[in-house]
């Protein structure tokens, strides 16, 4: 096991122990305490039931109503026949819950209540008298197992949030760390490419990446969330050919010389956002391109002012992708299947970063199908706040 699978584990196990053991005394409760919990409230209807009847026979003035074989109800309310009419029996009496058979008493459950009853003294006598308690028939078993269960339902489902919290923290630093060294690494093989070469270019490159630590700092120190882009006025042709110097040889040398092809306004386009963000877009746009498509066929740039936006298309003729894959293509960490064929490394998070990016300049990054083959980026950025 690596160091920070450990790590995950130790962190696993301290946050599952207090639900374990929580869970642990929860299931005793239930296997233990509820039944006996149970068992004492039956007892209890019980033995009040028990006093009720010899409350009734020792005072038969107690009866709500009383009955008499072959007659019905002969005091009280006589509604009571229904439930106890004339033609009832002794043995019609006798199987009702609380029945006994010597004492001929006992008790029935009637809309929820408890009406308790005894035959009246002699054994020949007719009599019955009955009379209502206000006994708790309610059975909390349930009630106490539902509860018991939603505690534990409450306790497994913190463990589970404190766990997934926990791999959600692990991923998101994970992301840090790629998402930071993908913004340096293209910074850092252009100012290689450029020392001794163009002093002033590596210069602006090296001014450049010490803005993108900036944003690293404020990325860590502000809760994982990138700074708010510095918006301003900037070229934006100026800082695609910025972007572009980075990949300019590369490019030449697949093409005998030749460049992207690029096409802009005769006018400059200022678009309205960060610039440090806006040339590490196209960085990353470029180097999926150079990366993947150029391979299969030239990349082609167009930029142009549409609807109070500019806009800035990037064909390419490579595989392409497919509309599944598209739709995909701006998530964290996703390689599209003719990425992984062409054994080429990567972390899948370019294009994410890049539409981050974009969206938070109020701009857009959008994929296209390029026909008959290829792709299309499309990025957009306001020409106004």
């Amino acid at each position: 096991m690596t160091a920070s699978g450990f790590r995950f584990a130790r962190s696993v196990a301290l946050i599952c122990i207090p639900g374990v053991l929580a869970a642990a005394l929860l299931g005793r409760f239930l296997l233990e305490d509820v039944p006996r919990i149970a068992a004492d409230g039956r007892e209890r209807i019980e033995a009040l039931s028990e006093n009720a009847v010899k409350a009734l026979r020792d005072d038969p003035a107690r009866a709500e109503f009383v009955w008499e074989r072959g007659k019905g109800v002969i005091a009280g309310d006589p509604k009571w026949n229904e439930s106890f009419p004339p033609t009832m029996t002794w043995k019609e009496w006798r199987p009702q819950a609380g029945a006994r058979t010597k004492e001929m008493s006992g008790w029935r459950d009637i809309e929820g209540r408890r009406l308790v009853w005894t035959r009246g003294p002699g054994a020949k006598n007719a009599y019955v008298y009955a009379a209502w308690t206000d006994i708790d028939l309610h059975d909390r078993t349930f009630a106490i197992v539902a509860l018991t269960l939603a505690l534990f339902a409450a306790v497994a489902g913190l463990t589970i949030a404190g766990v997934a919290g926990l791999r959600r923290n692990m991923k998101a630093m994970d992301d840090f760390l790629a998402a930071a060294a993908h913004d340096l690494s293209t910074p850092l093989a252009s100012m290689n490419i450029l020392i001794g070469r163009d002093p002033g270019a590596a210069r602006k490159i090296n001014e450049r990446m010490i803005r993108i630590v900036d944003n690293i700092k404020d990325f860590i120190s502000g809760g994982e969330r990138r700074r708010k882009p510095s918006m301003q006025r900037f070229d934006l042709a100026e800082a695609y050919r910025e972007a572009y110097e980075a990949f300019r040889d590369d490019y030449r040398d697949l093409f005998g010389g030749e460049d992207v092809a690029f096409t802009a306004p005769d006018a400059p386009v200022e678009a309205f956002g960060d610039p440090t963000l806006a040339v590490q877009i196209i960085w990353n746009i470029l180097g999926n391109d150079l990366k993947y498509a150029a391979p299969y066929g030239k990349v082609r740039v167009d930029l142009s002012v549409s609807g109070g936006n500019a806009v800035m298309r990037f064909t390419d003729f490579g595989k392409g992708m497919s509309r599944r894959e598209m739709k995909k293509a701006f998530d964290r960490y996703y390689r599209a299947r003719t990425v992984l064929q062409s054994g080429k490394g990567g972390f899948g998070i370019g294009l994410a970063t890049a539409r981050e990016f974009a969206v938070a300049m109020g701009g857009s990054l959008t994929l296209e199908p390029n026909t008959p083959k290829g792709l299309v980026y499309v990025l957009t950025l306001p020409l106004s706040p």
